[in-house]
């Protein structure tokens, strides 16, 4: 197990119809919303230890693929853990900080991005 990084934290799916999608999941698989944030387009649902997170994407973004982050990781320390990746040269982006969550993205070797966060848990 890695010492920086200690599961995936959520699995995106990105969607065109951000409410339907959420209302889909709900009524037709069964999940329940663990939180929604209807101003950014954000919707985790409890599925199992790791949510999915639906994502409200334009037309335009749903094609193209590189911009589109599929998973993040969960980091305890996320100072840590962008230290690393920076000391590692890795292309990295700065830590976002919402105060209740932060989060960075970066790139692997082939440009697939990537994110972290932290949150209390």
């Amino acid at each position: 197990m890695s010492n920086l990084f200690k599961r995936i934290d959520t699995v995106f799916l990105p969607v065109k119809d951000f409410d339907r999608a959420v209302d889909w999941y709900c009524d037709v698989l069964g999940f329940t919303v663990r939180w929604k944030d209807d101003i950014s387009g954000y919707a985790a649902l409890n599925i199992g230890e790791t949510p999915l997170t639906l994502v409200r994407k334009s037309a335009k973004e749903l094609h193209n693929a590189k911009s589109h982050i599929t998973f993040n990781f969960f980091t305890p320390e996320v100072e840590k853990a962008h230290r690393h990746l920076v000391d590692c040269q890795v292309n990295v982006e700065p830590i976002q900080d919402e105060g209740s969550v932060k989060w960075f993205k970066f790139q692997d070797l082939e440009g697939n991005p990537l994110e972290v966060c932290h949150f209390k848990e």
